[in-house]
Parts: structure tokens; C-alpha cells; sequence
């Protein structure tokens, strides 16, 4: 038998159910939707299209469940690079996907222009404590820091701004058709008209979708604009602070006011920002909010209400700020006392093991305490102070604005009441003209009150404007003294201008100082402590030098100005560019990363691999050093850990030079960089050098590293020194005093070791005070 093929004539089934159906409706223009057989046709519809929504929206989060599972996440090992623009385009992995986000590159153009708007804000700073509040300190402050957030009238945080204000009128509107509709609703409810309650009832939901969503987007808005202004003020803040002038340690030196600086950037910073959206948010709606319902409110209760409500306004304004207290110094002092305890926090943990040697914890128990003891001083200072305003505050504004708010409202009634003859009081006329009264009652009552809750926000406001005042002066001192660091001119918290007149010629081919006093930068000036006097050498490249001097001379000084760290106040320094010579610090410093990024710091992974490096050449530098094994003992180059608690004091060191290997510079100071290895690690590591012909000045105390040298800068504690050239006579007499000068020392230890076991005897008891006399005199 042949098997034929049914799905046409079931189509056709379908096509004819449907065309009948059309062609009932058709002639059946009124259907009974009451009807069993209509009831149970869309019953069955609706089932059928719910049931087919629920099964497509469990097939959807399905496969997104799938999806997510099976995805791939995003790795980009150089996630960073230059645009055209000059900015950095940075890729973060966002899912599946990469978000590039552009950095622009600095404009030092603006950066010089705003030295002067600082720099003249100083100037005129007296005038600006005796002048109006129009043009106070705070305003001018306000003014100057505006232009960081906003540089430019077409910029993003500016229509962020505009569409907040959009949403600011748009909910003062809500809150007014809210009012109307409130009094509307009592109407019918007085008047017994179920249906009209029913539909504004429905207006009433109907309204509450768009406030709801008005109230979130106000609150999103504020704190976007929030995050946009201190992405600004932060990348403003950061050009200025970690640039290559090295602001973050000359700021040490600017004898300011300005301490604890990370409190500054990390804290205040964030504070004044969410600070000066808030009060944008609060004193805002208010403010839409006091000029549209008085325009309304002046139709029903006239010019002379609308008058005294603000005069009202004004008059509780002017008390509330005569007896308002100086919330804006004493918000400055609690961050400043707040900054010193975290700092002691730090403090303690940084330096937990060397505290810990010492048996140091009582003390700084002691310290912390006193600094806790200030802080929990100046809290309870700063409530007690709060406690009379908040009182008065609370009485002006909740009970005697509530009821002149009150006395307002009622005044059209009371005057109707006044001017209605008895003979109408008692018509059907006078009854809806009550219900009328009562509406309209409700409306001036609800925008009174709304009015009232406006005025009393605008109050508040003063006290978070006076906290707000103290904010914006500490980001504007971390700005201004930014400004005066970045600056050519600086002159190290010098407090005579004009002081700084040394000469600095970089490209040399070499180091050469002539006639360089070194001298500690301070308030003095060029009149300050001199360490060295006049120090007058020259070297080429291939000739490494030694500068030899004890702890304290100064040696390390000459290093700090050599990397520009010190001013130069008289003389002339020559040395090669910049990427032409490196430093190396007493102390090893690690960054918190990867092994890789101990190696080749101060330069990034996407740098080095822009340069051509592979991790190939990085373990040719680490055998260089004798650290290959570090690879193995740790766990590879990708391996994160708190290296300054890792490695070894020789270990440091090392990576310190391996640093030098890779950057393979011409020059390189090193600053005992060798006196925590071993003598046979210390010769190896000195031939390296001189076989990648690497210069080398070292600063050192130990003389038995003349002989890794050709030149040496011997500084004797009063200031005196002495350049020879080692291998000649001179040289070799300089060698043998110092050999000379050692010798002494140690045909002195065993007078010293026999004092010793004096002392020891006489802390034991074992001996006469007159012993111990005796052998301190001879």
C-alpha cells in the first residue's frame, strides 16, 4: 500500500478552521464574551501563549546559562597602547569582550596656565577673608577647582549636569501634579464620588512610575557625576604629583603645612567630590521646588502670603546663620587628626619587624593612644557644639515652619468664611464651595508643607555647605602646593627667592661638577647646612669612580643631587641624559607584582615587550647575577608575592643589579649596593659590570672597594675631600693612609675588648666603682 503524505490536507485543515472563524466574526459583529464556548476559546489562547512565553524565556536563560559556562575569558597580556592622539588606550576584559578606555595625554600647556590662577589666589588671599561672600575665599576656591571638573562647556560632566537638572524640574512638576491630585482625591472622598476616587486612584499609580524612576535617576546621576568629578580631579592630581620631576618626594621638602599627603589624594579628595554633588542634589530641589509652588501658591494665597512665607525664610535663615558653628574648621581638623592616626596605623605595620627587635610596642601602644586620645577630644567637641545648633535647627524648622505653613494655608478659607453672608452659608452652593475649600485646603497644605520641607533642606544645607568649606580648602592647599613643586622656579621651601642659581648641562658624555657646594635644602637656602664644600672632579665613560666617606658626611647627598632629587644652589653639573644613567638606593625598593616586574622595573610588561625582550632574556639577566634559580625556588615569572619579605638581603641587592643589566645603561650609581654579599658574589658582580662597560660611581664607606676603581673622591667628615686617580702615586698614598687608618683601628680592639669585659663585670656587680674609673682613665 502507498503511504500518502497527510500534511497538506492538514494544513488545509487549519487554512479552513481559520477562514470560517474570520468569517463568523464577520457576521457575528456581537459576540457574547460571556458565552461558555467564547470564555473557554480565549482561555485556551491565553494558556497556549503563556505557555509558549515560559518555555521560550526558559530556553533563553538556558542557553545563557550555556554560554556562560562554556565562554572563553578574555586574556591580553599587553593591554595597554598609544593612539594616534597621543593618549594611552588601555583594554580591560569585560566577559567575553574588551572595553577600551582612553587616557589623554597630558596637557602641560594647561598645567602651566593654572600655576598662575593658584599662584594669584595666593597673592590676593587677604582680600579675599575681608570681602562679601560673593567673592570669599570659599567661592574663589569653589571657582578655580570648578574648572578641573568641568575644563569645557561641551564636556561630559556638563550634560551630565543638564540632565540632572532636567530631572530636578521634571520631579518639582511631579511633586506639584502630586499635590493637586492629593487634594483631589480628599474632594471626592468628602463629596462620596466612588468613581472619581476610583480614577484618580488610578492616576495616582499611574504618576507613582515616573517619580519612582525620576527619584532613582536623580540619585544615579548624582553619584555618576560623583565618580566623573574625581576621575578628573584625580588624573589632574596624579599629572602634577607622579610626573617626572619627582613631585611625590620634593613635596617633603616644600615646608608647608600640608602632612600626610596620601590623605589628601585618598580621602579628601573623594569626600569633597560626593560633598559637592550632594549639596548640587539638595540645595536644587529645593531651590525648583521654592520657585514653582510659590508661583502657584501666589494665586492662592496672594502677594502678601507669598511675601511672608519668605520672609519668613530669610529671617530663620539669618538666625540660623549667626548661631551656626564653624562645622567647616572643625570637619578640617577631625580629617587632619584622623590622617595622623591612620598614618601611625601605618606606620606600625611597615616597620612591625624593626619595632618588634627593639621591644618598641609599649611606646608606640603610647603614641597611638595619644593620637586616639586627640581624635575621640575633637569628636566629642565637635557633637557638643552640634548638640544647642541641632536644637534650635530642628525647632526653626520642623515646628515653626510647620505652623506658620498652617497659618498660610488657611488664610483663603478664613477670608472666604469672613465674607460669605449667612443667608448663602446654608445653600447647596456654600456645600460644594466646602468641598471646593477643603480641596484647595489640601493642595496649599501640601505645597506649603512641601515648601516648608524645602526651606528647612536649604537650611540644612548650611551646615553641609561649612563642611563642604573645609573639603574644598584641603584640596585646594594639595593643588596649591602641587602647583608650587611642578614648578621651574621651585625653590625647595625656601624662603628667599632667587636662591636656586646652580647650573645643570645634561647630553655630557661623562660627570663633571665644578665649584658644587652640598647643601640640605631648607628654609635657608644656599645659607642652609653644608655637607660638602665646593666639590670640583670629572670622569668619562669606561672610568669608574669611588666616593669614599663614614656614614653622615654626605656621600649619599651627592647622589640625591647628581638624580636631581636636591637643588644645585651654586656650580655646575654635567651629566648624561636621563636614560643614559641609572640609581640605585641603599634600600631596594619592590613593587607589587610579579617576579618578571622586579626585573624590570620601573618599566611595564607591555614596555618590555615593545623594547623586544622575552622572558628568554630575562633569565640570561638573572644568571648574569647568579638569581637564575629563582625561577624555580618561586614558581615561574608569574608568581605574585611580598618580595621585600622573599628574598635576602644579598638577593636584593642583586635584583637591584639586575635591573641594571637589563636597563643597560651608560652610567650607574651605586649606592652600597655590594655590602650585603659576599666578597667572592661582590668581585664577580663588579667585572660584570666593567665587562658590559657599564660606569660605575659608587658610594661607599669601605675602602677595600678601591680596587674595583679608577677614581677616588675621598670626603672626610669636616667637609674636606679629595679627588685622585688611582694607580699613581697620589693614589697609591691615598691607599696607604687608608690602609694606615685601619690598621690603628684594630691595634685598639684589645683595649676596647678589655674595657668591655670591665663594663660587663662592674653591670654584674663584680667589681668597685673605682675599677671601672680607673680603667676609663687609662
Amino acid at each position: 500500500m502507498i503511504n500518502i503524505s497527510t500534511l497538506y490536507e492538514k494544513r488545509q485543515e487549519l487554512i479552513f478552521v481559520v477562514k470560517e472563524f474570520i468569517k463568523y466574526v464577520k457576521e457575528n459583529k456581537k459576540i457574547d464574551y460571556r458565552s461558555k464556548h467564547v470564555v473557554i476559546f480565549l482561555a485556551t489562547v491565553l494558556s497556549t501563549g503563556v505557555v509558549g512565553v515560559v518555555y521560550a524565556v526558559q530556553k533563553l536563560i538556558n542557553d545563557m546559562r550555556e554560554r556562560q559556562a562554556n565562554r572563553r575569558y578574555t586574556f591580553k597580556r599587553r593591554s595597554s597602547a598609544i593612539i594616534k592622539s597621543g593618549a594611552r588606550a588601555i583594554y580591560i576584559p569585560r566577559g567575553n569582550k574588551e572595553v577600551r578606555i582612553a587616557i589623554p595625554r597630558p596637557n602641560m600647556d594647561v598645567y602651566e596656565a593654572d600655576k598662575f590662577k593658584f599662584k594669584n589666589f595666593q597673592k590676593d588671599l587677604k582680600l579675599y577673608e575681608k570681602s562679601s561672600i560673593f567673592n570669599s575665599r570659599f567661592l574663589r576656591q569653589i571657582i578655580i577647582i570648578w574648572q578641573i571638573l568641568i575644563p569645557r562647556v561641551f564636556h561630559r560632566n556638563s550634560y551630565f549636569l543638564a540632565t540632572q537638572c532636567f530631572f530636578l524640574v521634571l520631579r518639582t512638576w511631579l511633586s506639584l501634579m502630586i499635590a493637586k491630585l492629593d487634594g483631589q482625591i480628599v474632594k471626592d472622598i468628602i463629596g462620596g464620588k466612588g468613581r472619581s476616587f476610583i480614577r484618580d486612584l488610578v492616576y495616582w499609580f499611574a504618576i507613582a512610575f515616573p517619580a519612582s524612576y525620576t527619584n532613582a535617576a536623580i540619585k544615579f546621576l548624582t553619584s555618576r557625576l560623583s565618580i566623573n568629578f574625581r576621575t578628573n580631579l584625580m588624573r589632574y592630581i596624579h599629572d602634577l604629583y607622579m610626573d617626572k620631576s619627582m613631585i611625590y618626594y620634593k613635596l617633603d621638602l616644600n615646608n608647608s603645612d600640608l602632612t600626610n599627603i596620601d590623605q589628601y589624594i585618598t580621602n579628601d579628595v573623594t569626600k569633597f567630590c560626593d560633598s559637592i554633588c550632594d549639596l548640587f542634589t539638595s540645595m536644587g530641589k529645593p531651590m525648583m521646588d521654592l520657585i514653582f509652588f510659590s508661583i502657584y501658591l501666589r494665586d492662592n494665597l496672594g502677594t502678601a502670603g507669598i511675601v511672608g512665607l519668605f520672609a519668613n525664610y530669610f529671617l530663620t535663615g539669618y538666625v540660623l546663620k549667626r548661631n551656626t558653628p564653624a562645622f567647616g574648621k572643625l570637619s578640617k581638623q577631625r580629617t587632619e587628626l584622623e590622617g595622623d592616626y591612620y598614618n601611625a596605623h601605618l606606620n606600625l605595620i611597615t616597620n612591625c619587624e624593626e619595632i618588634a627587635f627593639y621591644k618598641g610596642s609599649l611606646l608606640e601602644k603610647m603614641r597611638i593612644n595619644k593620637i586616639f586620645l586627640q581624635v575621640t577630644k575633637h569628636s566629642e567637641k565637635e557633637h557638643a557644639v552640634k548638640v544647642p545648633y541641632s536644637a534650635l535647627e530642628d525647632y526653626i524648622l520642623k515646628y515653626t515652619w510647620s505652623a506658620l505653613g498652617y497659618l498660610f494655608a488657611s488664610i483663603p478659607i478664613f477670608m472666604d468664611e469672613l465674607f460669605v453672608p449667612e443667608s448663602k452659608k446654608s445653600s447647596k452652593k456654600h456645600q460644594v464651595n466646602e468641598e471646593k475649600n477643603m480641596r484647595q485646603f489640601i493642595v496649599n497644605k501640601r505645597l506649603m508643607l512641601n515648601m516648608a520641607d524645602a526651606g528647612s533642606r536649604l537650611m540644612y544645607s548650611i551646615k553641609d555647605i561649612s563642611e563642604l568649606t573645609g573639603y574644598t580648602d584641603r584640596v585646594f592647599s594639595l593643588l596649591s602646593n602641587l602647583h608650587q613643586v611642578h614648578s621651574r622656579d621651585f625653590q625647595y621651601g625656601n624662603k628667599l627667592e632667587n636662591d636656586i642659581n646652580g647650573t645643570i648641562q645634561t647630553n655630557y658624555h661623562g660627570l663633571r661638577v665644578e665649584k658644587l657646594p652640598v647643601i640640605i635644602p631648607s628654609s635657608e637656602g644656599s645659607e642652609g647646612v653644608q655637607l660638602i664644600e665646593e666639590l670640583s672632579f670629572q670622569i668619562k665613560e669606561s672610568q669608574n669612580l669611588l666616593i669614599l666617606a663614614t656614614n653622615g658626611v654626605g656621600k649619599t647627598s651627592i647622589g640625591r643631587i647628581i638624580a636631581g632629587l636636591w637643588p644645585i644652589y651654586r656650580g655646575l653639573l654635567s651629566k648624561p641624559d636621563d636614560s643614559d644613567i641609572y640609581y640605585l638606593p641603599q634600600k631596594t625598593y619592590f613593587s607589587s607584582g610579579t617576579l618578571r616586574d622586579q626585573v624590570i622595573y620601573p618599566f611595564s610588561h607591555a614596555e618590555m615587550l615593545g623594547m623586544g625582550y622575552t622572558d628568554e632574556h630575562l633569565y640570561r639577566v638573572l644568571r648574569d647575577v647568579k638569581l637564575e634559580y629563582l625561577l624555580d625556588r618561586e614558581g615561574g615569572w608569574e608568581v605574585k608575592k611580598d618580595w621585600k619579605d622573599v628574598f635576602s638581603g644579598g638577593e636584593k641587592q642583586r635584583m637591584s643589579l639586575a635591573r641594571v643589566v637589563f636597563k643597560r645603561p651608560q652610567f650607574v650609581v651605586l649606592d652600597e649596593s655590594t655590602n650585603a654579599v659576599s666578597s667572592d658574589v661582590e668581585d664577580y658582580l663588579f667585572e660584570m659590570l666593567q665587562k658590559k662597560k657599564i660606569t660605575f660611581i659608587t658610594l661607599s664607606h669601605r675602602p677595600l672597594l678601591i680596587k674595583y676603581h679608577d677614581y677616588l673622591l675621598d670626603i672626610q667628615p669636616d667637609g674636606q675631600w679629595e679627588f685622585v686617580t688611582l694607580g699613581t702615586d697620589e693614589g697609591i698614598s691615598s691607599v696607604e693612609k687608608e690602609i694606615h687608618e685601619i690598621e690603628t683601628k684594630l691595634s685598639e680592639v684589645a683595649a676596647w675588648t678589655s674595657r668591655k669585659e670591665v663594663v660587663e663585670a662592674y653591670l654584674d656587680g663584680k667589681t668597685e666603682p673605682s675599677i671601672l674609673i680607673e680603667s676609663a682613665s687609662s
